[in-house]
């Protein structure tokens, strides 16, 4: 999901910065790293540009660029790359849809045979494709979704903006290292749900209970407005639009004194608010809204896929 002040959007400099482009260097690994390395991880540096995470990739031999995005259930091209990455769509009857509800447009099916990113290949990758002329990502050529990062044990590290990948899931065993080495740094261990192809944490607004996708697609935290009601959270009205793969609407935005992610408290932040679809955040689902991709990144939040573990660290003073 992604703000716009009626037409015009706010990522300009996002588009001006990705085109200047980055060198690619050498990187330090510290202690997670230097495992993960030792047990056949490949990484990958990404690009932290406008709160969105891109990966460079290269997809069948042509350069490609994705949003990493735990909120997609499935990696996904936009049609408009299709031919420049040399894919060939197949049709579905299914429509495009996203937390705003479903859309006209409809998702077809391809497959990235090589896909490579840092040092690691992946072969065989199904992809979903859909139209990007309402949901454009300047400079982006589709999403790196759930499905792929917990197939393949991904973890995700927002601190150092690394993605290590695999070319197989590996034992669970990883994932009681990585929980060891991140306590001895101070990190705090948040467990994941996996549900519906979709990821979720336990928490809390304002000492109302409830749990949260956790989106790293997501441009900013939002919350359903019935959960805001319900939270008596005060929401004023601005002219900001939120825009989401099957369509956009009006959001306000409210204050809150305190947030947990599991018991990993957020002080004092803000969210966006609005009307999210009802068979996404339905009254009964204790759903309240999205943990996005700014307070992901203040907290330094690093992601094990192997074991289902979301980890913060208080930002750097």
């Amino acid at each position: 999901m992604r703000l716009t002040r009626g037409t015009t959007t706010v990522f300009v400099p996002f588009i001006l910065l990705l085109t200047a482009g980055a060198s690619r260097a050498a990187v330090t690994l510290d202690a997670l790293g230097l495992y993960l390395a030792k047990n056949g991880y490949g990484g990958a540096q990404l690009v932290h540009l406008g709160n969105f995470y891109h990966l460079r990739i290269q997809s069948n031999g042509k350069p490609a660029n994705l949003i990493v995005d735990t909120g997609s259930p499935t990696t996904l091209i936009f049609r408009s790359s299709l031919k420049r990455l040399d894919l060939i769509e197949s049709k579905t009857t299914d429509h495009v849809s996203g937390v705003y509800g479903r859309g006209r447009d409809i998702y077809g099916l391809t497959t990235i045979k090589a896909l490579t990113a840092g040092n690691c290949t992946l072969t065989n990758i199904p992809v979903s494709v859909a139209s990007d002329s309402s949901f454009s990502r300047p400079r982006s050529n589709g999403l790196l979704g759930l499905r792929e990062l917990v197939k393949f044990g991904a973890v995700l590290d927002l601190r150092n903006h690394l993605l290590y990948l695999r070319p197989s899931r590996p034992g669970d065993n990883v994932g009681a290292d990585i929980k060891s080495i991140l306590a001895r740094q101070g990190y705090s261990a948040v467990p994941l749900l996996l549900e519906h192809n979709h990821v979720f944490v336990g928490g809390a607004v304002s000492g109302v209970p409830c749990y949260f996708f956790v989106d790293t697609g997501s441009y900013l935290t939002a919350l359903d407005v019935t959960f805001a009601t319900r939270a008596k959270l005060k929401v004023a009205a601005t002219s900001l639009v939120g825009e989401a793969l099957g369509g956009s609407r009006p959001v306000g935005i409210t204050m809150f004194p305190s947030l947990l992610v599991g018991n990993y408290e957020i002080k004092n932040g803000s969210a966006s608010v609005g009307y999210f679809d009802a068979e996404v955040f339905g009254s009964n689902s204790g759903i309240a809204g999205l943990i996005g991709a700014e307070y992901l990144a203040i907290n330094r939040a690093i992601f094990d896929f192997v074991s289902g573990t979301l980890y913060f660290s208080p930002p750097a003073r």
